[in-house]
């Protein structure tokens, strides 16, 4: 009952905070002028720029925009600094040319912004492949106030057809989502950044040279305050089976991680995609990036049923490029039968559906649009 009340009167406070305090505060603020040309950075989840920002950072660089960096982990610091901060984030917000984001970040949304301030939410993912934000029941609180995708006025997203997904998930006007391709996967199609993440892996790995790599991805079940893992079970049994020739990695969402559950290497998602030899995953969005490689995957979905009736899918989960397992034989049936012939037609179909947009150029096409949208005061 206390645990209840408490949680009660936090998001009670939260409310206030998020639907009066800081659009008082970016009402104040407005009293001064948009500076033109001014980008901030933001994000609530960590402390240091992400790596999905980077190219974007460089771009802008080039460009001579004026970029303000503003990152903090909100889960990390006491309600009261946490407010503190969100209140120095209005600040800025209230005189920014433009703002970007690449994950939920609700002071942005917390007030109706200046006309002159263009907001681009890039997104922390590609494709549409499970059900999210308004589209499930897992993602917002029933008790939410407010409109959590409020003020976006430009999502890139990776192709054609996950432009009605994120419309529905974010509740969007049209043309506010855009194929024009996915910022953070620009990498993907610089040989030299492929080159020395497999140059870098091998030197932090030495022992895994001559090995097959296979990395297990899975995503998180039930809300992110309160996420929960499924098949650990047999993937350790999957391990156990492939023997010494195999290197199995265990690669688990930044909610899990929070939560206690330690990943098996610190490398980062993205920088073990041009490594591994196979991905096993569920229904994690890392299939469309990994796409780009034109590599074997395999869906290891013990919960297909269920997980399918609670939350769903954008997509026909049966239709996915790889075979969709339930157990560690499957997954050992699946591999074999990748070694032996893998269907690069499957791969390269599903990269054309949902990833056409991604080609190594989105960066530019957003700061293009960018350029269109610089005030002028």
């Amino acid at each position: 009952m206390v645990i209840f009340m408490k949680k009660a009167l936090r998001q009670i406070l939260k409310m206030i905070v998020q639907n009066l305090v800081l659009p008082v505060a970016y009402f104040i603020f407005c009293v001064q002028k948009v500076k033109p040309g001014v980008v901030i950075l933001a994000d609530g989840h960590c402390t240091k720029r992400p790596e999905r920002m980077e190219a974007l950072f460089e771009e802008l660089q080039k460009r001579n925009y004026e970029v303000i960096e503003w990152y903090v982990d909100f889960q990390a610091i006491p309600y009261v600094k946490a407010m503190i901060k969100m209140l120095s984030f209005m600040k800025l917000y209230a005189r920014a040319n433009y703002v970007v984001i690449s994950d939920n970040f609700l002071p942005v949304s917390s007030c109706k912004k200046r006309k002159a301030t263009f907001v681009i939410q890039l997104w922390h993912g590609c494709g549409a492949f499970k059900k999210f934000g308004y589209d499930t029941q897992d993602d917002i609180p029933a008790d939410y106030i407010g409109h959590v995708f409020k003020n976006y006025d430009l999502v890139p997203v990776s192709g054609p057809k996950s432009i009605e997904p994120f419309t529905s998930a974010m509740r969007l006007e049209e043309g506010v989502c855009q194929p024009i391709g996915v910022s953070a996967t620009d990498v993907y199609f610089d040989e030299s950044y492929n080159r020395s993440c497999v140059e870098a892996f091998y030197e932090k790995y030495p022992e895994t040279k001559g090995k097959r790599i296979l990395l297990w991805a899975p995503t998180f079940r039930g809300n992110a305050a309160n996420p929960t893992l499924c098949g650990e079970d047999e993937i350790s049994v999957l391990k156990e089976k492939l023997g010494p020739s195999w290197c199995v990695l265990t690669k688990y969402h930044p909610h899990m991680e929070v939560k206690g559950s330690k990943s098996s290497t610190d490398i980062p998602t993205e920088r073990l995609l041009p490594v591994i030899d196979v991905l096993v995953t569920d229904y994690s969005s890392i299939i469309f990036p990994y796409a780009i490689y034109d590599k074997p995957a395999i869906f290891y979905a013990p919960d297909l049923s269920a997980y399918w009736t609670k939350r769903g899918f954008y997509l026909d989960y049966e239709s996915l490029p790889g075979e969709v397992c339930k157990n560690a034989q499957e997954i050992l049936d699946a591999i074999a039968k990748a070694e032996v012939s893998f269907d690069g037609e499957s791969m390269r179909t599903f990269y054309e559906a949902y990833m056409s947009g991604c080609d190594g150029s989105a960066t530019k096409r957003i700061v293009d649009i960018m350029d269109t949208k610089r005030y002028r005061s």
